[in-house]
């Protein structure tokens, strides 16, 4: 004779005292996890402003200059915007320094990309009409361009946003006021809205709120 042996499963009380646990288990461990995430993100963000600004302080290492148009070149200076325009912040945070919604708006159409990833500082753009004597960087001697100094041309922090620079005002730019400023490579950071000062009349001396970024030098 065959006996059936009865297959038994778990009972209701089981499955809500599982779930209730798993339940426990994530309300303690999700704010831990996040944070770590964001404390990531910022790391990251901190360590790639520094990389960015390492290349451009190559840049003038190499040719002797700061990034700057020269007289074939567009005016207005080199533009803001290190990634993809349409994800630059454009508001400021409550306290922010002043002019900080200016990281958003500052700007001109002289991509940085034409200075440290292609050899194009004149009025080219892209990898058309790069390397020209007389108006983009020599590629011999002892001042050439030895680029590219950065691996991609778009270049967005870890919350998706484009990294920005306050180009205007690299020796050699034409800007406004008699202050001297510092030059940041800069990130909005979490909240995504500006703490950072950026005004012509204010000198930039300081990081605030959750910017991330990095100086590079000093407009005297």
């Amino acid at each position: 004779m065959q006996f059936l042996h009865e297959k038994k499963g778990f009972t209701l009380i089981e499955v809500i005292v599982v779930i209730a646990v798993v339940a426990i288990l994530a309300a303690i461990l999700t704010p831990t996890i996040a944070k770590q995430i964001q404390d990531s993100r910022i790391s990251r963000a901190k360590n790639e402003t520094l990389v960015i600004g390492a290349a451009i302080s190559d840049l003038r290492k190499d040719t002797g200059w700061w990034p700057y148009t020269n007289a074939n070149g567009p005016s207005g200076g080199v533009d803001r915007v290190l990634g993809d325009p349409s994800t630059v912040p454009t508001g400021a945070a409550s306290g922010a320094g002043a002019g900080a919604a200016n990281w958003g708006s500052y700007g001109s159409t002289k991509r940085l990309s034409d200075y440290l990833y292609y050899n194009n500082p004149d009025d080219n753009t892209g990898s058309s009409g790069q390397n020209e004597t007389g108006q983009d960087y020599p590629t011999t001697g002892d001042f050439k361009w030895n680029g590219p100094y950065i691996k991609k041309i778009l270049l967005n922090d870890p919350w998706g946003r484009s990294y920005v620079i306050n180009a205007r005002y690299f020796p050699g730019n034409t800007r406004g006021g008699t202050n001297r400023h510092h030059v940041y490579v800069l990130s909005a950071g979490p909240d995504h809205l500006w703490s950072t000062p950026y005004s012509d009349a204010t000198p930039s001396e300081e990081i605030m709120g959750d910017d991330i970024g990095y100086r590079i030098c000093v407009r005297k």
